[in-house]
């Protein structure tokens, strides 16, 4: 007979709580490549990385802090769920930059830190 230290149906929790650090390591890292490969003319691009979770959020914001609120997002988020994490961009000129529309951003910014993040975490 063995003894547990644990039963183990406790094991789903573990399972759990590293699926949620996983999956906010990835948001975090995509984040911070965002904000790194962002062009910046008076910072309202950068700012408006708009974090939601479940569904699209179609706002944008003129608060320059934007960054910090969805790195708070993404901290914020519930350990006991894995929602669908969208990061978005939707000031009317973002598909542009992403299209290479920006000299400081000649191969878009959303692709580069998706793909980035991908190389990181495989």
């Amino acid at each position: 007979m063995t003894n547990w230290d644990r039963a183990p149906f406790l094991f789903a929790d573990d399972i759990m709580e590293d699926a949620h650090k996983l999956q906010r390591g990835i948001a975090i890292t995509v984040l911070n490549n965002l904000q790194i490969l962002s062009p910046v003319d008076e910072g309202r691009y950068r700012a408006n990385h708009i974090v939601s979770f479940g569904s699209p959020d179609y706002r944008y914001t003129e608060n320059k802090d934007g960054m910090s609120v969805a790195f708070n997002a993404i901290q914020s988020m519930s350990s006991t769920e894995l929602p669908m994490v969208y990061i978005q961009n939707n000031l009317p000129y973002a598909e542009r930059i992403e299209n290479g529309w920006s000299k400081q951003a000649p191969q878009g910014v959303y692709s580069l830190a998706y793909e980035a993040a991908v190389a990181a975490y495989t």
